[in-house]
């Protein structure tokens, strides 16, 4: 007689929370053997190349939303650091607009 093994599924993977999840579950069925080594390494491969994707598209989103806080607000953000690293000298970030420091 034999025993019909449980398919794995992976659900939906349209978040990085999503597909953090469903790369957990992964290692988990292959580490009690539910998952052949193999496919579940395939299985990761695929989720690590989205979890990529997903964190660049992320960045991409944060970058277009700064920029457009930044023209709202008609600043741009100037770091200044002084010559050499000062303990005694914090760093500053100065907001310059119109040409002008506040």
């Amino acid at each position: 007689m034999e025993t019909k093994q449980k398919q794995f599924r992976i659900t939906r993977l349209a978040t990085l929370g999503q597909v953090i999840k469903a790369l957990g579950k992964t290692i988990r069925a292959m580490s009690d053997g539910s998952l052949d080594s193999q496919v579940g390494a395939r299985i990761c491969h695929g989720l690590g190349v989205l979890r990529a994707c997903l964190e660049t598209q992320k960045l991409e989103q944060l970058e277009a939303r700064m920029a457009e806080i930044s023209r709202l607000l008609g600043a741009r953000p100037v770091v200044s650091f002084p010559p050499s690293i000062n303990h005694e000298t914090p760093l500053s970030i100065n907001r310059e607009t119109n040409g002008h420091i506040d």
